[in-house]
């Protein structure tokens, strides 16, 4: 019998992962998946070419793509990244079916629903009820999603929230904005909330404590300064780190805080991308949760909101598959098979809830 593919994509500022996944009944499949890094491919096309093998196309009754962009027409430019995804050509080239396009943060917002408790970490408990989600997600950019809840499932919304003016909260705060005025004229949450925002955080801090001891510099250039000064910051080595992350973690924490509200996302708040698992320990502190709940009169509404980590890498990915499958007629994947791989995907055949439930642990929400 011929095989049912679902070919599906998560094409960030940095990396993309790929996926193929056989679709039965209600359950995904996975067939094999890999992780590219966008700086040594020209674009989405040199990647397709890559990943799918000869005659394969031929399998593919749908497929999807979740971007770091904007969706609007058939052609999407990366925000963070030189490439162009071209949806007409990559279809013709590569002789499929069809091919959505969503926003990356949409397909992270279809794949919470097949996380497993062991792909999320607990940063607040809270007293989750049936309502709307929020998702904020620190990477390359930063990106914020909603998802709805209309009484009987989920419905994620992309948004650019992460473009929206930074607010800041006390004196140390608008001195940081005022510095990058100077630097960037507009200043958006993504300017500080991403990988590229931690650098300008700690080039805020340098300014006003002068350089950096030698070996620091040795380490910026061979490891880059983000991930150094996260990691310098949560061993407590380097005091100029220390200041950065923290006034990092508060703002990451605040924008979070002002998301939920906006949203009243009662149902819980999701923290994606990157950066956070990597630096869990530091989310962990209270430092990001104190920010989020400082919300004057709405305090012990803000305590009251689950807040989870999101630990797996490719829950954009298992989001862009399930809605590539959607849309083929009388599908609704509910579950992701054991792909046998660790960190694959989640070793669940977790069912999708129909409303938000009290948790012992972390509850992912179903669409």
């Amino acid at each position: 019998m011929k095989s049912r593919l679902i070919l599906a994509g998560d094409i960030g500022g940095t990396k993309t992962y790929m996926a193929l996944f056989e679709l039965r009944e209600d359950t995904l499949e996975p067939v094999r998946d890999k992780a590219f890094s966008n700086a040594q491919y020209g674009g989405p096309a040199e990647v397709f070419r890559e990943f799918l093998k000869d005659g394969e196309a031929n399998d593919i009754i749908s497929a999807a793509l979740g971007i770091a962009c904007p969706i609007a027409g058939d052609i999407c430019r990366l925000t963070n990244l030189n490439w162009v995804v071209d949806r007409v050509g990559l279809k013709k080239e590569f002789g499929l079916n069809d091919l959505a396009l969503i926003n990356d943060l949409a397909a992270i917002g279809w794949g919470v629903g097949l996380l497993s408790e062991k792909d999320l970490h607990v940063l607040q408990k809270g007293r989750p009820s049936p309502g709307n989600a929020a998702l904020i997600a620190a990477g390359t950019g930063l990106g914020e999603a909603i998802l709805f809840w209309n009484g009987k499932a989920y419905l994620p919304s992309a948004s650019e929230g992460g473009h929206t003016d930074f607010g800041p909260r006390n004196p140390l705060e608008i001195e940081l904005l005022q510095f990058l005025i100077r630097k960037y004229g507009h200043v958006s949450y993504e300017r500080i909330v991403s990988g590229p925002g931690l650098e300008n955080v700690y080039e805020f801090v340098r300014s006003k404590r002068g350089a950096e001891p030698e070996r620091l510099k040795k380490r910026f250039e061979a490891e880059g300064i983000s991930p150094v000064v996260s990691d310098e910051a949560i061993a407590g080595t380097d005091e100029g780190c220390v200041t950065a992350l923290g006034l990092f973690l508060s703002i990451y924490g605040a924008e979070a805080g002002n998301l939920a509200l906006k949203t009243l996302a009662t149902a819980g708040v999701y923290i994606g991308g990157g950066i956070a698992p990597k630096i869990l320990k530091a989310l962990s502190d209270g430092r990001f949760l104190e920010a989020f709940r400082d919300k004057g009169r709405y305090g012990d509404f803000m305590s009251a909101m689950p807040v989870y980590v999101i630990l797996n890498d490719r829950t954009g990915l298992m989001g862009a598959a399930r809605y590539a499958a959607s849309l083929v007629e009388g599908m609704n994947v509910k579950r992701i098979a054991d792909s046998g791989r660790a960190g694959e995907c989640p070793a669940s055949a977790l069912l999708f809830m129909t409303t938000p439930r009290p948790s012992r642990g972390p509850q992912p929400i179903s669409l």
